[in-house]
Formats: C-alpha cells, structure tokens, sequence
C-alpha cells in the first residue's frame, strides 16, 4: 500500500479536504450538494494537479480569465477524469445514498485504493446554532437535517474506514428534535456502528464534560477564535496494532494548551493585502501585486506562498449611513481600547441608531475585527452583512472582503473560490480552517503509519514524529 486515503462528506469548498491533502492523504471523493462549492473543489483540484506538473502557470491562466476550464481539459485529459471521479455533486438522502456509495466506488477503483482509511466532515452544522434552531422551529421545520448524519453512518458501515473525524457547532451539545437532544443520539448511533469503533475521549467522559470535545483553531496558529465540536473515532481492532490511537485527541488537547502558543492577530493575517475602498476590487482575479509592505508576518508568508496575486478581494458597497456606524465603532476602538456595542451608539449617536426591532438582542450587531486581536469567528453569515466584520482600518472604513475572511480562516493566497461573491462568503464561513485539519491530519498519519508501515513517506516535513 502506497497511500492513505479519505472521503470528504458534506465538504463545501474543502477545508478540511486541503488540510488532510496537505498532512499526505489522498482525498480520493468529495461529497457536496452546492452547485459552487463543488466549482471551488474542481478549481483546487487543477491547482493540485497542475503544481505537481510543473505548470502553476496554467492555473494561472485560468485565474486570470485567459484559459478555460475545457482548455485545461484539452491540455491535461487525465485532469478530467480525475475531478469528475474526486468531485461528487450529490445531495445525501435515501433515494440517492446507492448512488453515491456507486460513485465513491468507481473512484476507488480509479485511484486504486485498496481501501478508505479517514471519513471526514460533518452535515450542515446551521440547524444547530441557536438563532437558527429557533427560526425552523418557528417555522413548522420537523428538523429533518438534524439526522443527515445517519447517512454519514450508513456509508461508514459501507466502506468501514479506520478512523472517523466528525466537525460541527458546539450548539450540537444542547440541540433537540422531537423532544431527545441530539448529540447523545449521534453518540450512540456512532457507538452501534459494526465494525465497532472507540470514540476519543470515552463516551462516559463527555458525557460529564461535552465541551472537552471543542478545539478552538486560534491555539493551532490560525488568526481567529473559532471553536468547533471534533469527534474522532477509530476502528476498536486496531487498538491491538498501536495502543496510541486512543490519545490522538488527547495529544490534540495538549498541543492546544501549550501556554507558549502564540495567538496571531488579525494585522499579522491580513494588513499586506491590497487598501480597498467600498466597492473597488474584484471577486475574481484582482492583482499581481500585494500591499506595498516590507516586513511580512510569518503567517503571511505562509499564505502568500505559491501564489501569484490577489483574489476573491472585492469590497462591498454600503449605505452611508452604515458607513458612518462603521467610522464610530473604529474610532470608538481607537480612542478607547474597548470595543462599542450599540449600547453605547445609542447614548453616543443617537442619530445612527439602525431602524431594527429588538435592538436589545443584538447590541453586538456591529463588531470591528481589531488589529491586536485574533478575528471573531468566520460564519456563513458574511454573505447576508458584514456588519460583524468591520475592517479595523478607518481609511478604508469597510467590512471584510472574501480573501480577508479567508486569510482568517487559514486559505492559502492561491485558494480561489468559485461562485458569486455571497456564495464565496458561504464557502469561506462554513469551511474547517485548512491548518487546523492539517494538524489533526497529521496527529492521525503518525499512528495510521505505525500500523501501516509500508506505506510512502509523508512529503511534508511536519509528519515527522516529534523527537
């Protein structure tokens, strides 16, 4: 056996497909209902595909309007077969999980893997935030999304892989439908799976402590507090071959509670990029040329490396009147240290205050991402406003672009997302940062590989077990 191989399911724009590629697995199928996500996940499979040919300048090309998707077919053949066995637009149900274990079949074969090691990913995690949950029940929902997770299950019995990593919302732990909470459910539902697996750590610890699952990706070096629910499960049997499987989540822990971790702020992410006003920019290619700006931060450099530019960088417009609550909040910030709420617009500026109901449920409803801080937590709800996610620079006085978001979630510069511009905000906001799925990836390879230990060496360097 050469490789280790995965299935991505309910991927988006492949998060933490890009971070287990880059901890040395073969994502060899990407499951995805969304039409422009499965656009992005075909878009960085000629990125992959054409770096290991030399040819970057292709991808390139195709970025920047010059080349098509079929020119590239043309000039690469195989780049066809590849992605349209690795990309798989299917939405999960029982009328179509036969066809997509059939697909996922055909690319197994194709890639000739003898079997799946890793399943990854997790079902849309919107049913189980709180607003969320409370606008479907609202409006007569029966929750039915709440259980896609079963066809999560379904296809692990199918291909029975070695390990499991499961993402979502920490809302998960208190989330219910038809009056049972959910997780306890998935729990054991995960528990009566044959082969049977061990989840890490044991059910009867979470159960005191479900928050012992949360792992927040600004103490694995990614510039934004974001904390997520992280299952991982392994076949019971191969506990026999390495006795350290049981402590990869707990190695994980460890790591991101090293008090030497360095928390990176939100002007080491994204202060080289291009100054944009409202309205300037580009939601495809926009730039050869970063920010005049000699010293880069380390993150920066790691972002910016094997790319040729900047894109996805497009600023939206704003009301005036937005505009003027954006330049209070950063000036507030500016003056003060403190971040102001609408509380404090209310006795300040009256004359700003938004014409909303409620305003007391949502004094936080405009938020400045400060330069000393690491960002808030990227969502999906960019694509709607930004008024959450206030650039901390009053010169350009503006919210957050895709690429900005993006670098806050851990995406490479030459990461490019597909789709209209709310679409990429949605890609980008339910995504697992790369770099923190890279480092589960690899906290998994190092047992897989003591059981397996004929398989290639990992090309990158961060494999390697700590000494």
């Amino acid at each position: 056996m050469k490789n280790f191989f995965a299935i991505d399911l309910f991927a988006g724009c492949g998060g933490i497909s890009e971070g287990f590629t880059n901890a040395g697995f073969d994502v060899i199928a990407e499951v995805e209902m969304n039409k422009f996500a499965c656009e992005t996940l075909s878009t960085r499979h000629f990125f992959h595909e054409l770096q290991k040919n030399k040819r970057l300048d292709l991808y390139k090309q195709y970025i920047q309007g010059l080349k098509t998707r079929e020119d590239l077919f043309r000039e690469f053949p195989d780049l066809q077969d590849i992605i349209s066995h690795r990309v798989i637009q299917a939405t999960l149900s029982d009328e179509t999980i036969q066809t997509t274990i059939k697909r996922i079949e055909a690319s197994k074969k194709y890639h000739n893997a003898s079997k799946i090691h890793v399943f990854l990913g997790g079902p849309p995690c919107q049913p189980y935030s709180i607003i969320n949950r409370a606008r479907i029940q609202k409006n007569g929902d029966t929750l039915g999304r709440n259980y896609l997770y079963k066809h999560y299950l379904e296809l692990m019995e199918h291909f029975k892989p070695d390990v499991f990593i499961y993402e979502n919302v920490p809302g998960l732990f208190t989330a219910t439908a038809d009056g049972n909470r959910i997780f306890e459910k998935l729990m054991n539902d995960f528990l009566s799976l044959r082969p049977a697996y061990e989840i890490i750590p044991p059910l009867y610890k979470v159960s005191k402590n479900p928050h012992s699952y949360l792992l927040n990706s600004v103490n694995f070096g990614i510039p934004q507090n974001r904390k997520r629910l992280i299952l991982i499960g392994y076949r019971k049997n191969l506990i026999r071959k390495n006795k350290l499987m049981k402590e990869i989540f707990l190695n994980l822990q460890k790591m991101g509670n090293n008090p030497n971790n360095l928390q990176i702020t939100v002007q080491e992410a994204i202060n080289d990029l291009p100054h944009l006003h409202p309205g300037e920019g580009n939601n495809g290619f926009y730039s050869n040329k970063y920010s005049a700006k000699r010293d880069l931060s380390p993150y920066q450099e790691k972002m910016r490396r094997d790319s040729f530019g900047v894109f996805n960088h497009f600023a939206r417009a704003h009301m005036a009147s937005d505009l003027e609550r954006y330049h209070f909040f950063i000036e507030h910030y500016k003056n003060t240290g403190h971040a102001a709420n609408l509380m404090n617009l209310i006795q300040e500026r009256r004359d700003l205050i938004p014409e909303h109901k409620h305003l007391d449920k949502f004094v936080d409803r405009f938020k400045v991402q400060w330069w000393t801080k690491p960002a808030s937590t990227i969502t999906a709800h960019l694509s709607k406003d930004g008024n959450y996610f206030i650039h901390p620079d009053i010169d350009q006085c503006r919210s957050f672009t895709v690429r900005e978001a993006a670098r806050c979630q851990s995406f490479p510069d030459n990461f490019y997302f597909e789709g209209p511009r709310t679409e990429q905000f949605r890609q980008v906001g339910n995504a697992v940062p790369p770099l923190l799925a890279e480092v589960i990836g690899i906290a998994v390879r190092r047992e897989l590989e003591k059981i397996y230990p004929t398989v290639n060496v990992c090309p990158n360097p961060k494999c390697k077990s700590p000494s």
